[in-house]
């Protein structure tokens, strides 16, 4: 009556199991209790059966099950405990070696002596019951069975300890229902049992139908599961937008995330195991003092740049057992603080220089009519409206920076350019090499090569001025030269643009520069001057093509 409680409360539960199907740990869970349910039901007929042929036959048949519940249970509680990924065929197939050949040789036992050397039918008190004396592939899948349950209780006792009440009540009910037919097949493994040679593991299932019972409906078993936990911060820290790389105590590298090894311009493989200090000597000086406040990296060859923080990693008992390094990419941050500190300058010097002189003149005018001061009045009045000219600009294309933007052809781009510089400055010879036909770029390099080419002819107090634009493809990309005999440009503006910062002293006398770098950036390309009084300026604008037409 015992084993017919124990197959009900078994079958019970596969049901429940089964209707949770597919979340994770509902298969296998289904499988565990149908091997269960079979080795308590062959138990029943080797009990009842009076004959030594018909005993053995039906101990052979519960190899079945006996050798499908070590598998199903590492299996659910691998999914069960979010590890799916040693949960895939290959896996299933390598977990399932040694108890296939179990349940072969247990099938075929009557023509060879691996699992029982010899089979005697005893009586006792008028019962018959069945003798066998093991051989030596019974001890392989016993212990082939016991290790796959210590596998399968190591992830459900690190949720004993969970801060989540249910996954605690979860993990001990699934323990329980593991250690109650574990100790009962050790103990009579011993021969400490008087169950006169009959196996009772099969009735400890009951105790364990019963803790899966109370799993599946008290503790919600796949109502509220902890197998997102692991895959949820393995996800995160894979996908995070910052660069992490995880070190241990002695500063070799554990994991690292592929934003990191993209910074570090590292493969995954070249990485993990080594020293931080070989892959990145650079990082590995300013992680030492990242705890300190905000370090910048930046890597070789790259114009990124990285904010580099230091976390230190502690176990239970407050030990540092490693720390992370986090690289949070703040080029953009360094770049609006760069162009602020421009358009500050602008607003502070250029402008109140201006107001002032007009002010200045305006008093004189007042009492004077004197038409030299007149046209200082005009000159600086111009400058404010070219300056605020290219404020509109700016604003223009940090608008465009934050819009979808459409290619237009480079080629058309520069001949209109090229048509209106020269009805502008007739004095002003403009020649024009095209490139290859039919190359479009981004539309920001509209708004930067008019500039670029402007600048050229309106600042070219040479003699005989002259502007020259080549196009030149280089790959994906494709390079705009605009080249002048003009008096170059002063060192103060290109130390403005190369380093974005200017002193008390020296100031750029205005951002049209600034215009064409920053617009260059947001558009994925870079710009290069080269400037000198003697040869002129050479402007090298290198600009991704979006596409050929």
């Amino acid at each position: 009556m015992v084993l017919v409680a124990t197959v009900g409360v078994g079958v019970t539960g596969a049901l429940l199991a089964w209707r949770e199907r597919p979340k994770p740990g509902a298969d296998p869970l289904v499988l565990f209790l149908v091997g269960q349910c079979w080795w308590s039901v062959t138990l029943i007929f080797r009990i009842n059966a009076v004959s030594l042929q018909s005993k053995v036959f039906w101990v052979d048949v519960s190899w079945i099950g006996v050798a499908l519940i070590p598998v199903a249970w590492l299996l659910f509680a691998l999914e069960y405990a979010g590890y799916q990924e040693y949960t895939t065929r290959r896996y299933i197939l390598l977990y399932s070696i040694v108890p296939a050949i179990t349940a072969f040789f247990g099938l075929t036992s009557q023509h060879h002596q691996l699992l029982y050397t010899s089979s005697v039918i005893i009586q006792e008190n008028g019962v018959a019951t069945l003798t066998r004396t093991p051989g030596i592939w019974f001890w392989v899948i016993a212990i082939y069975t016991y290790l796959l349950g210590f596998l399968g209780a190591l992830p459900l006792l690190q949720l004993v300890t969970s801060r989540v009440n249910t996954f605690r009540g979860q993990s001990l009910s699934l323990l329980v229902g593991l250690l109650a037919p574990w100790a009962t097949n050790v103990l009579f493994l011993l021969d400490l049992l008087p169950t006169a040679g009959v196996d009772p593991t099969p009735i400890a299932f009951a105790f364990s139908g019963v803790a899966y019972l109370g799993a599946l409906t008290r503790f919600q078993l796949f109502g509220a599961t902890p197998t997102p936990i692991r895959h949820a911060r393995d996800s995160l820290f894979k996908r995070m937008q910052q660069g992490a790389v995880v070190l241990d105590t002695h500063g070799h590298i554990v994991d690292i995330n592929d934003q990191a090894t993209t910074i570090l311009q590292t493969p995954p493989d070249e990485a993990l195991g080594q020293p931080l200090k070989q892959v990145s000597p650079d990082l590995s000086a300013l992680g030492r003092t990242a705890r300190t406040g905000q370090t910048i990296f930046n890597p070789s060859g790259t114009s990124k740049s990285y904010d580099v923080s230091e976390s230190l990693l502690t176990d239970i008992h407050d030990r540092t057992i490693g720390q992370v390094i986090t690289l949070h990419d703040v080029s953009d941050l360094l770049r609006d603080q760069q162009r602020l500190e421009v358009l500050h300058r602008i607003f502070r010097h250029n402008i109140r220089t201006n107001v002032q002189v007009i002010l200045g003149n305006t008093e004189y005018l007042a009492t004077h009519n004197s038409t030299a001061k007149a046209e200082t009045l005009k000159k600086h009045a111009l400058e404010i409206q070219e300056l605020s000219d290219q404020v509109r600009a700016v604003i223009d294309i940090f608008e465009q920076g934050r819009e979808d933007r459409e290619p237009l052809n480079l080629n058309s781009i520069l001949r209109e350019h090229v048509a209106s510089i020269r009805a502008e400055y007739p004095e002003v010879t403009v020649e024009y090499t095209h490139g290859p036909d039919g190359i479009a770029v981004d539309s920001l390099f509209n708004v930067v090569c008019s500039n670029i080419i402007q600048n050229a002819a309106q600042h070219n107090t040479s003699p005989n001025p002259r502007v020259a634009i080549t196009v030149e493809q280089d790959g994906e990309s494709v390079l705009i030269r605009v080249r002048d005999n003009g008096p170059g440009i002063d060192q103060n503006e290109l130390a403005l643009i190369e380093q974005g910062t200017e002193t008390p002293l020296e100031h750029g006398s205005g951002f049209g520069l600034a215009l064409a770098a920053w617009g260059t950036d947001i558009a994925g390309g870079t710009v290069d001057f080269e400037s000198t009084d003697s040869t002129g300026t050479v402007v090298t604008l290198r600009a991704p093509i979006l596409s050929h037409d």
